[in-house]
């Protein structure tokens, strides 16, 4: 439901899908040394000043062991020559696409200029198919039930900033967060729906569906029905989440745009409904007599582009120490 695009595995890709995976396990074991992986709640064991981030442009692979250790995430990192292990880290989300090093590469000028490390995750369409396994989060299964929290896609990114975190031996406690498009929509999201994760500041710039924070609305365009209890909204609101949205993104029949009734009710273009979810998130905060710590900024002269919305976002992610 969370766009008009459909995926499917044939048995065929399955089977490709756990040989390739077979493959890349073995591989890490033999050149790692490292033992079985299993699936573990607790975050990794810290390596103070070890770092296995290279300075410029560098990837690996990143096994989950606390989520879904059978759908591995390809990880691109940009580290500047001036980054330390207390710098900060920016995790960037791609959108529809799936492609990682595309969004990193739009932000390596801020990451040079703000000496921040980049770290963007391609979550490919073959390890997770569709919006339910990308922008909707793995949140419920097949039969409609809620899956462990430590299988939410969501969580993926608190467990890949442990990894991190490892693997430079960074002393930072919390990350930056931005997401463009279908990114902005798994940005909000696991703003949502883990009201408890590091993320310091979070961007979400020209989403073209929203959660808006209200129990009123149905999931998944509301919160009725969804798994975030309605005592966790307040905390929801009272965290930093940045409203980017285009002045120019205002093409009602833009192709990639959804067009199913609940995203049509949210607004006729993504400017529309940017400025309606950050209103609803306006009166439920007076409702609930709650803070909120949300912001709405509008970039002139900008569609549907995140190159054009990245120097914009960076200002407001890197305004505060």
């Amino acid at each position: 439901m969370y766009d008009q695009r459909t995926e499917a595995f044939s048995y065929n890709m399955k089977t490709q899908v756990v040989l390739i995976y077979i493959l890349v396990l073995a591989c890490m074991i033999l050149t790692c040394g490292c033992t079985t992986i299993s699936r573990n709640d607790s975050p990794p064991p810290r390596v103070a000043g070890v770092s296995s981030i290279p300075v410029g442009e560098g990837q690996y692979m990143f096994l989950d062991s606390r989520g879904n250790v059978d759908r591995p995430i390809t990880v691109f990192t940009y580290r500047p020559s001036t980054w330390n292990t207390n710098g900060q880290v920016l995790i960037v989300m791609h959108g529809a696409g799936r492609s990682g090093r595309d969004t990193l590469l739009t932000w390596v000028p801020y990451g040079e200029q703000y000496s921040c490390l980049i770290v963007a995750p391609e979550f490919s369409g073959t390890y997770y198919p569709g919006d339910q396994w990308y922008m909707g989060g793995n949140l419920f299964s097949s039969t409609g039930s809620v899956n462990p929290k430590s299988n939410w896609t969501y969580s993926a990114i608190e467990h890949l900033f442990d990894d991190i975190r490892n693997r430079t031996g960074s002393g930072r406690d919390s990350y930056l967060l931005f997401g463009h498009s279908a990114g902005a929509q798994f940005v909000h999201r696991l703003v949502t729906f883990l009201p408890e994760a590091r993320y310091r500041r979070a961007v979400a710039a020209n989403a073209g569906f929203y959660v808006f924070p209200s129990y009123s609305v149905q999931a998944p365009a509301g919160l009725k029905n969804s798994p975030l209890p309605a005592s966790d909204l307040p905390k929801v609101l009272s965290r930093k989440l940045i409203i980017m949205s285009g002045e120019a993104d205002t093409n009602p029949n833009d192709s990639s745009l959804a067009t199913f009734p609940e995203a049509e009710a949210q607004g006729k273009n993504r400017f529309e409904r940017a400025l309606a979810y950050y209103t609803t998130a306006k009166s439920e905060a007076a409702r609930l007599s709650a803070p909120l710590n949300w912001e709405y900024h509008t970039v002139p002269g900008i569609g549907h582009d995140e190159a054009g919305m990245a120097g914009p976002s960076a200002a407001r992610l890197f305004s505060e120490s």
